[in-house]
């Protein structure tokens, strides 16, 4: 449970802010919980970054804009946060670069798959065993493919949400999720994974 205390707290901060931020934290708990566990595959951990993340938006908060997405600022705190518990965790272990991740060959780029509003019983088995599949093959994509191809089809941000979260350009966020549905599909077709019907 995530207790901010307004008068006692981390800082002193008005009575309004405090309340402020206490409605917009509870308007984002869900999203924010599930962004987490997208990027530490872990409830403990998942729990951990949102604690962490609304600490450092708390503490921040005089540099949140007023009538700007709140969440959105906040999954960027979030993402900067996790990426900074990573290199704690492995100081050798640099940021990971495009430069350094593989460049498929362009292609045509496959949506990912939705379900069919009504599956018959053999639908459903074959969906769900795809559904796995396709989980664990996009825990297999470099970090910066998988939070893009996450923030884009799982959690539905615009292009233009997602570069503001990742401080880059919404040209560089197409590439990514480009190529990182394209990685997926690879990944899925080596291993003689098929599409369910009417993906």
């Amino acid at each position: 449970m995530i207790a901010l205390d307004g008068k006692d707290g981390i800082l002193d901060r008005s009575e309004r802010e405090f309340e402020s931020f206490q409605t917009m934290m509870s308007g984002t708990k869900r999203r924010a919980y599930s962004m987490a566990l997208q990027l530490t595959r872990n409830p403990s951990d998942a729990e951990d970054l949102v604690q962490d993340t609304y600490l450092k938006a708390w503490r921040g908060f005089d540099s949140y804009v007023p009538g700007r997405p709140f969440l959105n600022w906040l999954l960027r705190i979030m993402q900067r946060a996790y990426l900074d518990s990573r290199r704690r965790d492995n100081p050798i272990r640099k940021a990971d670069s495009l430069n350094s991740m593989i460049s498929p060959a362009d292609g045509e780029v496959q949506e990912l798959p939705i379900a069919d509003k009504g599956p018959g019983p053999d639908d459903e088995v074959i969906h769900e065993e795809f559904s796995r599949e396709l989980r664990n093959a996009l825990e297999e994509l470099p970090e910066v493919y998988r939070t893009a191809i996450v923030l884009c089809d799982l959690e539905a941000l615009s292009y233009a949400e997602i570069a503001d979260l990742q401080d880059t350009t919404i040209g560089t966020v197409r590439s990514r999720i480009h190529r990182g549905r394209k990685l997926l599909r690879e990944i899925i077709q080596k291993k003689g994974v098929g599409f369910p019907r009417g993906v």
